[in-house]
């Protein structure tokens, strides 16, 4: 087994360098230029060597392109990470060893070409046995060679607030639907004066979107509203819905209903909060209501408007055997393995719902030890079954054809262009802390459809203060502030990796509460893949609508198969 890691510069100009990292069992003391002591022992400096072949071997290669800010203006850096695996190592266990492996690295952002260099001989030196030795090459590109890479900014959705727009104070009330809100909620949600956010609505009003009820503005959904009376005597009816689907965002509740037969929309409106929204339709042979949440998150207000809203749909339709929770969610991308990696467009269904409520930190290091959890898990199992089972190329055209159908009926009835955006919008861009973001190529850059995944899906709390346990594992009242060394992206991203997570959402405790609460046996979420956050930043705008309709679509063909009872 090695004993030393090894650093030999290939090539060394302002432009461009490349150097080899790499295991060494034995010392050419020929080629020596630097042997490290202390902490750093057995890591060697090697002189120039121009004549080593890199690059050409490797088994996995990953790149990524960054802002790079020091000099009179920002250069765009492209590197490339060449793997070689150790012998024995499989191809399958390299992967996921090298995908680890870069997310460990980028966890501390090197900064330059010393910290960089440095931060990947201490990784090789302290683990990560499976790599033999890993070429890195790091050069200025071009203009003309340049990617998009956004602000980071936009990664961050309690970041400052907006400019105000006639867009922001739509997208707030439909937030709020089937809820209304007065002008001073919307004024302080959007940071800007009452004459500003009037402006705006009178806007929308003058275009139907919006409209005054009593001191409250709505949301107004143009395909239709009945009476509350109607409602009264949809939920008598002996033709009861067996299955409930949930949503949370507006254009969620608006691609739902696109495939929903027969629909019938419900507005229960109640001044001051508590309104409900029901659609009732048919799904095939099954009868099907949906609902849409006013409120997700963690504050108390969110988790009891949610929490409720789903207990008061399961009270008022009490023949309800399936919940399905359909809408957007954030992808954990794999860096190196394409059958794992999950892109913007694919679809996720749950066996598992995991929640981080808290970060367990250490009270002594002040470092990220762990997380306490809620985990949910369906006692029914049946629809990840239909999901993975045999016939998954039926179910790809299924899909397919529903979300075409769904684009279809969409373009007449909303305002949104919920078709699938350019492939290039795409960006596989990573905040890692400091205002920093890079772009990576997908190793799986020549797919241009959506692809369905299953597996666990998991909801973690706000990362601005959270509630620690103490040493001794017992609950404490310490809040303590945001670790300045791990951004969101990172925790999101160890909270992923230690559960084993295919997607990320905005969070949908109270409601999974709700319905495993309600004796529900088989539920499961859907969730459309809008970025690589939780579905809900910034970034997700561009691929949220039509993300929302893949979830949906995937909704419609889970319910085709469900048996009949």
């Amino acid at each position: 087994m090695a004993c030393f890691v090894t650093l030999t510069p290939v090539k060394q100009s302002p432009d461009h360098n490349v150097v080899r990292i790499a295991r060494e069992s034995s010392l050419h003391g020929d080629n020596i230029i630097h042997i490290a002591g202390g902490p750093h022992q057995g890591i060697i400096v090697n002189k120039l060597n121009q004549k080593l072949d890199v690059g050409g071997d490797a088994d996995v290669e990953l790149s990524y392109s960054v802002w790079l800010h020091g000099g009179e203006e920002p250069k765009q850096e492209k590197r490339t990470m060449s793997f070689r695996f150790s012998s024995g190592v499989e191809e399958d266990e390299g992967r996921a060893v090298v995908h680890t492996f870069f997310r460990q690295l980028m966890q501390s952002f090197p900064k330059d070409y010393v910290s960089f260099m440095k931060r990947v001989l201490k990784l090789m030196q302290e683990d990560y046995k499976e790599i033999d030795h890993v070429d890195l090459d790091m050069r200025f590109v071009a203009e003309e060679e340049q990617v998009a890479i956004p602000d980071a900014v936009q990664y961050d959705s309690s970041s400052e607030a907006e400019p105000v727009t006639v867009a922001l104070v739509q997208e707030v009330l439909e937030h709020a639907y089937p809820n209304g809100l007065t002008l001073a909620v919307i004024s302080e949600a959007l940071r800007c004066t009452d004459e500003e956010a009037t402006q705006f609505l009178l806007e929308l009003e003058a275009t139907g979107i919006v409209q005054r009820v009593g001191d409250e503005w709505i949301r107004v959904d143009t395909r239709n509203v009945d009476a509350i009376a109607r409602g009264h005597s949809l939920a008598a009816s002996s033709d009861q819905p067996t299955v409930a689907i949930i949503s949370c965002l507006f254009l969620e509740k608006q691609a739902v209903d696109a495939l929903l037969d027969e629909p019938t929309t419900v507005h229960k409106y109640k001044s001051g909060g508590d309104s409900n929204v029901y659609t009732l339709g048919r799904i095939g042979g099954h009868r099907v209501v949906a609902t849409k949440l006013a409120l997700i998150g963690d504050s108390r207000e969110a988790t009891t408007s949610a929490g409720s809203i789903t207990t008061r749909l399961l009270g008022n339709f009490q023949h309800i055997q399936h919940v399905l929770v359909v809408g957007v969610g954030g992808g954990v991308p794999h860096f190196t393995d394409a059958k794992r990696h999950v892109r913007l467009g694919d679809v996720v269904v749950s066996t598992q719902y995991i929640y981080g409520a808290d970060l367990v930190v250490d009270r002594q290091t002040e470092q990220l030890r762990d997380f306490t959890t809620r985990k949910y898990t369906p006692s029914d199992h049946q629809v990840a079954a239909l999901v993975t089972s045999s016939a998954a190329d039926t179910i790809l055209t299924e899909w397919e054809g529903y979300t075409s159908e769904a684009i279809g009926r969409l373009a007449s009835t909303s305002e949104v262009d919920f078709t699938r955006p350019a492939p290039e919008t795409d960006l596989l861009a990573l905040s890692v802390g400091g205002g920093n973001v890079i772009v990576m190529p997908h190793p799986d850059p020549e797919r241009k459809t959506a692809r369905f995944h299953v597996g666990p899906v998991g909801g973690l709390t706000s990362l601005k203060k959270v509630m620690v346990s103490n040493g001794n594992g017992e609950n404490g009242e310490t809040t303590v502030e945001e670790q300045e060394e791990k951004t969101n992206e990172q925790i999101r991203e160890r909270f992923a990796t230690q559960f084993s997570l295919r997607s990320i959402d905005a969070g949908f405790d109270s409601v999974v509460a709700a319905i495993v609460g309600s004796r529900i046996d088989s539920w499961a979420l859907v969730r459309g893949i809008s970025d690589y956050q939780n579905g809900q930043s910034r970034a997700s705008r561009v691929w949220q609508a039509h993300a929302a309709t893949r979830a949906a679509a995937m909704a419609r063909t889970i319910v085709e198969r469900l048996p009949k009872e």
